[in-house]
């Protein structure tokens, strides 16, 4: 496949559940309420639904990059959360290729992500290099 500076990558999207929440509790043995209980964040005063695990939410980054580039290894990858997932959320990862570096028999490309929910808010804005072998 041939890739270009400019190119934006193809959209990746998912719906939280809770029972993902649960799961994601389990295998990161984070028994936090804010992921488990909708009453708890109530009395928190964090909301009305349960939230996502941020572990989640860079999951998804990582899932929409092999997802785009299925051959690839991510040899940097930097994050910043910049709101909340929420059990119910449908989310979609967006990006673009910022930049590509050519070398013998690879290429590195940078990508610039954002996962949304919905068009307006914004919760996730990730840089990645990807390596590809040529």
């Amino acid at each position: 496949m041939k890739y270009k500076k400019g190119d934006r990558l193809e959209n990746w999207s998912f719906t939280v559940t809770q029972e993902n929440m649960n799961l994601w509790a389990e295998i990161l043995d984070d028994p936090n309420p804010i992921h488990l209980d909708a009453n708890s964040v109530k009395l928190l005063g964090l909301g009305e639904k349960t939230i996502n695990q941020g572990h989640a939410n860079i999951a998804y980054i990582i899932n929409a990059i092999h997802y785009n580039f299925p051959e690839s290894e991510i040899i940097k990858l930097n994050n910043k959360m910049t709101d909340s997932i929420l059990e119910g959320d449908k989310i979609t990862v967006s990006g673009k290729i910022d930049n590509i570096i050519e070398e013998s028999n690879k290429l590195i490309i940078n990508c610039q992500l954002q996962l949304n929910v919905g068009q307006e808010k914004v919760s996730v804005v990730s840089e990645a290099d990807i390596l590809i072998k040529v």
